[in-house]
């Protein structure tokens, strides 16, 4: 003892006990509890059980974790131990009299300091039984691991466990899911076991994979449901592999999206599409069946084998990535001026209801266009010529489409499944389980929405004329029936007027057909919704051919098997049995998953800064790159008011008359936006450059102005106790239509436009105010933004004449204004004379 360092502490009182305890388990339990307590991590040094031979009794020997010594290692690697030499040990053993187990203290002492938590400990935050279960628990629904851990913590108090615990037992858990198996083995018992379709090939001369395809058993059921449009794309960055993952969806008859199949690819040629496309093809319960439209991009290899495999079906290209592909050519060919004008030509051309109109609107383009020949080459060559029946209105509005003519559908599939998947660098296994687990969250909703259109009625649903449709056709379709309904007032009977689109490319009565119901007064009859729309439930048995039996026989296959097997030699009966016991036993496959593409073990080199490759989001499209410069562009040089405008093609003479007469004569045009609450900002940002969609960026921009620290007395004093009104009108919680709350109204906004944007800004409407920057001072090369307010709810973009006339500017801004920002008043003063000297006319 006269060698113990200066640091000593004295646990022996904790220790010393004068109880007896039945069994060894109690003894331990009780000395782990009280080191527990009092920051001591006891381990068992030594233990014995009596066995009858000489030198063995009943024995325990606890000491402390730090006991023992500590070894000096020439390893080069960092390493560390916990070892001092600590002299702490209790012995217990039976009492000699029968009363149970007797603990004594042999030495309580501590050669180091004890910490004041035990957090982190390796040994102490070692998971209990139940803690195993319960991470098991989450793993198993793909919680994150830190998740995980607060999980434990809320549920377990006194957990001391830290998130390497978690991680290990996570990574022990899925060795004892997979045991001895290979991947591909594990993969194809969970695909067995979960009852999925599932075809697989290798590559010549080897046992990598090369194409594997899978599908949902009730997939394959509302596929051969729903088969009339399917939606086709490839994705990318799902895998450590860096496979492409091919998916296929449909939608059902209430509008929901269902994932019809999966198939990770070696590679997007033609030959690889044609086989999973056959394998799609095998799907369908009947021969004759096959998809009506199936929708692409622009993918040639994958066209070519839809012409293959699918000859009778019509292949659509999506509109979405067609106009922006297109609009991103617009901006690297024409100028600025005319890109807005040669935009709204373009989407003319494309929603061209017939051929003579698209004719016509062709023949508008190529004069707008008839400066910029590699603009419209590139739109006749590319996409008009060999493609118009694909995408344009006057031809795709003859098929039965049934809304979809973008991958809208399966691009946001992608994006749950990616969701699900958090990274991009799990195995096969962890991406079928992803796909499972959406797919049962889909299927959920899918028979929910069944059951909703079969049971509820819409309040707009409940008129006698929907009488033979409640409760026999999908909510989703009664909802465009009446959307419908509403052209009957004009469109009447007449069928040159209606178009009937919605019959074609719906299969649902479009409004001449109901103007002729509601005139003979008779309800929609049931016959005049197509089937898809009258398909409620999944819960059916799918029938098979009659001239299909013959397929699901195997009799005469296994006949044929039997011959051939007993007229082979040894040698080509193992042969054939090795190829039978790879069909029936598929979790002995040889089947060995492809080379990995990047390395996704090892820390990252650059702290805080990981590979691209990990992540699970898609690279930017070369439009986006086109758009992302040409805003650059823009916000390094804003065009002025000063600047050319150009005369856009729709005219909005319904709002031009609701603006002051001696205005009137100043303005070029109008331009309507959307109105959903949200029009104002939408005008705002159309002006700004972002686009009419980039509304909530402004919102948000607008937002920071107002809790700028350099402004901020400003607004104090602007809007004295409105602020928080106005704080509260740019905060949404939803991306949808707004309440009028939250619509933007002038005064307010009008201050915090200028000044965010350090921009002129004019409403005209009743009064008509302009709107100068608060806190700087005059430029001459300021843009100008002319709003009006029309039908008192709803705003809209002015495009104004060259020096057209200001109206005077606020009492509040006059009175809130900095010094400097007199300025604008003096550099407007002529315009705004011009103003005062025009409204005296008016009277």
């Amino acid at each position: 003892m006269e060698n113990l360092p200066k640091i000593c502490v004295d646990t022996t009182d904790a220790f010393v006990t004068t109880e007896r305890f039945g069994t060894r388990e109690e003894v331990i339990r009780w000395i782990k509890k009280v080191g527990i307590d009092n920051k001591v991590t006891v381990i068992i040094s030594r233990s014995d059980t009596e066995t009858g031979k000489r030198g063995r009794s009943n024995k325990i020997i606890f000491g402390c974790d730090k006991g023992g010594k500590h070894k000096i290692s020439d390893s080069g690697t960092q390493s560390a131990s916990k070892k001092c030499g600590c002299p702490f040990k209790i012995r217990s053993t039976p009492a000699k009299d029968g009363s149970g187990w007797k603990i004594d203290v042999k030495c309580g002492l501590h050669n180091h300091g004890l910490p004041d938590r035990l957090e982190g400990h390796s040994f102490i935050s070692r998971l209990t039984t139940d803690e195993k279960q319960h991470v098991a628990d989450l793993a198993k629904r793909h919680v994150a691991p830190r998740n995980i851990l607060l999980s434990l913590q809320d549920k377990f108090p006194e957990n001391v466990t830290r998130i390497t615990q978690v991680y290990k037992h996570k990574s022990v858990i899925e060795k004892e899911i997979r045991g001895p198996r290979s991947e591909i083995q594990h993969l194809f018992k969970l695909i067995e076991d979960a009852g999925y379709v599932y075809w697989s090939r290798k590559q010549d001369d080897s046992e990598v994979v090369r194409e594997i395809f899978w599908a949902h058993p009730d997939s394959v059921k509302l596929l051969n449901i729903f088969p009339i449009v399917l939606v086709m794309d490839s994705t990318y960055k799902t895998n450590k592999y860096r496979q492409p993952l091919f998916e296929i969806v449909g939608m059902t008859s209430t509008e929901l999206t269902f994932a019809v199949g999966f198939a990770y690819m070696e590679s997007e040629q033609t030959e690889n599409f044609c086989w999973v496309l056959e394998k799609l093809k095998e799907l369908f319960v009947k021969k004759d069946t096959c998809p009506q439209v199936i929708l692409t991009d622009r993918d040639l290899a994958l066209m070519k084998a839809i012409e293959v495999v699918f000859p009778n079906s019509i292949n659509l290209l999506c509109r979405f990535h067609i106009n922006k592909n297109v609009g991103a050519k617009c901006k690297q060919h024409v100028v600025n001026d005319l890109q807005k004008t040669i935009d709204t030509l373009w989407m003319e051309v494309v929603w061209a209801s017939d051929e003579v109109e698209y004719g016509q609107r062709l023949h508008q383009l190529e004069q707008a266009c008839v400066d910029y020949s590699g603009f419209i080459n590139y739109v006749k060559d590319t996409w008009l010529t060999p493609h118009r029946h694909k995408f344009v209105g006057a031809w795709i509005n003859r098929v039965l489409h049934l809304g979809n003519t973008t991958t809208n559908r399966v691009e946001s599939a992608h994006w749950k499944l990616k969701q699900m998947l958090g990274n991009s660098i799990g195995d096969m296994v962890k991406c079928w389980e992803a796909m499972n687990n959406n797919l049962r969250l889909q299927l959920g909703n899918i028979r929910a929405s069944f059951q909703k259109s079969f049971y509820e009625v819409e309040h707009a649903h409940v008129s006698p004329f929907y009488g033979y449709l409640r409760g026999s056709v999908s909510r989703a379709a009664l909802r465009r029936i009446a959307e419908e309904l509403l052209r009957v007032d004009y469109v009447g009977t007449n069928r040159q007027i209606c178009g009937c689109t919605l019959r074609t490319s719906y299969g649902l009565p479009c409004a001449c057909e109901l103007g002729r119901y509601r005139v003979g007064g008779i309800p929609i009859p049931i016959d005049a919704v197509h089937v898809h729309w009258r398909k409620l439930t999944m819960e059916v048995e799918l029938e098979i051919g009659e001239d299909d039996g013959s397929e699901v026989d195997m009799t005469a296959a296994m006949d044929e098997l039997w011959r051939r097997f007993r007229s082979l030699d040894v040698i080509g009966k193992r042969a054939l049995r090795s190829r039978v016991c790879e069909l029936a036993y598929p979790t002995m496959t040889t089947l060995c998953p492809p080379p990995e593409k990047i390395k996704t073990k090892g820390g990252v080199k650059k702290k805080g800064k990981k590979p691209a490759d990990y992540d699970v989001y898609r690279d930017p499209s070369y439009h986006e790159y086109v758009d992302k410069a040409s805003q650059s562009s823009q916000r390094q040089s804003q065009p002025s008011q000063t600047s050319k405008k150009i005369k856009l093609s729709k005219k909005q003479p319904q709002f031009i008359v609701q603006f002051p007469n001696h205005i009137r004569s100043y303005i070029e045009d109008v331009v309507n936006v959307e109105s959903d609450g949200n029009c104002g900002f939408r005008v705002i940002t159309s002006l700004h450059g972002y686009g009419e969609d980039g509304w909530p960026m402004v919102r948000r921009e607008l937002g920071l102005e107002l809790i700028d620290k350099d402004r901020s007395t400003l607004y104090d004093k602007l809007f004295s106790n409105r602020l928080s009104a106005v704080r509260e009108s740019l905060m949404i919680e939803s991306f949808g239509s707004q309440p009028p709350e939250k619509w933007m109204s002038l005064p307010d906004m009008g201050y915090l436009i200028a000044n965010r944007y350090n921009v002129v800004l004019v409403c005209l409407g009743n009064p008509c105010i302009p709107f100068f920057p608060m806190t700087s001072s005059h430029s001459p090369n300021v843009s100008i933004y002319c709003i009006g307010f029309v039908n008192q709810n709803h705003w809209v973009q002015v495009n104004m004449k060259e020096g057209f006339p200001l109206p005077p500017v606020t009492l509040d801004w006059k009175k809130f204004r900095s010094h400097i920002a007199t300025t604008w008043m003096l550099g407007f003063a002529g315009r705004m004379q011009h103003w005062q000297l025009l409204t005296p006319v008016l009277a």
